[in-house]
This record gives structure tokens, sequence and C-alpha cells, in this order.
């Protein structure tokens, strides 16, 4: 059973910055979402945050601002300077993550269309 089986969401590829509140350090970073679903997300940043770190996520997604949602580091992988950082949202918002899970939906849904026609 590999990683894929295991998602609860639907995910998609995408390239968006974010802003990262780290709770504990009172710390403010910046970093790049690089695919997102219902669920959470995966980021990219120059920082370090281990495992199990609090933090807020602010972020716009297909045109709708998502501010200060509570996640948690649930993984972290340096390559060179930069962290590949997984990230679950903790105690979400139904109303959001059914939002996100619609609009996740429809970004995968233009995608396919768009490599059906030949595009990339």
């Amino acid at each position: 059973m590999g990683i894929e089986d295991k998602r609860k969401h639907l995910r998609v590829r995408v390239s968006i910055p974010a802003e990262i509140y780290d709770v504990l350090n009172d710390k403010t970073m910046v970093g790049r979402i690089i695919d997102i679903s219902a669920g959470g997300v995966s980021m990219v940043t120059r920082e370090e945050l281990p495992l199990h770190t609090p933090l807020s996520l602010s972020f716009e997604f297909e045109s709708i601002k998502y501010k200060h949602i509570s996640a948690d580091v649930v993984r972290e992988i340096k390559k060179g300077n930069e962290s590949y950082i997984g990230i679950a949202f903790f105690n979400p918002d139904i109303s959001e993550q059914e939002q996100i899970d619609g609009l996740v939906r429809r970004v995968r849904s233009r995608n396919e269309r768009g490599m059906q026609k030949g595009n990339i």
C-alpha cells in the first residue's frame, strides 16, 4: 500500500506563496505551497520546522484568501537549503475544508482538460 492509498483527500499540484506563523517561536516566515488538499498542504521553505510544530497558515487559492488556518507539521525532508514540509490542517473548519476540496477538484478537472487538448 503506497502513500497515495492512505490519502483521504484529493490533492493537486500548485505553486502558491504562503505566510507561515510558527506559534511556539512567535516567528513569521514565507514558503511556497506545492500541493494542496482539503486535509493539508506540502510546502517548500528555507526554514526548518520540526515535526509537530503548531503553525498558522495564510495563503490565497483560486482567488480566495485563507487567513490563519491552524496546522501542524507532520513531515519534514531537508534537501540542500530547502525543507519540504508536510502540513496537516488542525481541527479544520468544515466549510473551509469543503471549499478547498471543491477548488482542488475544479483545478484538477481544468488541468486534466488542458492535458487532453495537448496543453501542458
